[in-house]
């Protein structure tokens, strides 16, 4: 008989009637799989942006790796108000970017 999959649990706070995940934009940018798809799609980003990036894509940009996070270490595969994590992905890679 197969086993189940236990999957781990997310840390969730309830912030004015939104739903936000401390931490889990730093899980997700230090991660040893998801980190180096970061860093790629950033590249990417910036390559086919001369003009630069901008904050309000950042759902866009990212929210396609958090969703693939969520769903293999938490067994969520639609995160309520996700991008309240995507936002702090991308302001991660403009501090990584700046340094």
């Amino acid at each position: 008989m197969a086993k189940k999959k236990v999957y781990e649990k997310i840390d969730q706070v309830m912030v004015d009637g939104k739903w936000t995940y401390p931490g889990l934009a730093e899980k997700i940018f230090n991660d040893e799989l998801f980190g180096p798809r970061i860093k790629r799609r950033l590249d990417s980003l910036i390559a086919e942006h001369s003009e630069g990036l901008t904050e309000r894509g950042h759902d866009w940009y990212f929210g396609y790796l958090v969703c693939a996070y969520t769903q293999r270490h938490y067994g969520i595969n639609t995160l309520l108000n996700f991008p309240t994590v995507t936002r702090e992905i991308f302001f991660l890679c403009v501090d990584a970017y700046d340094e």
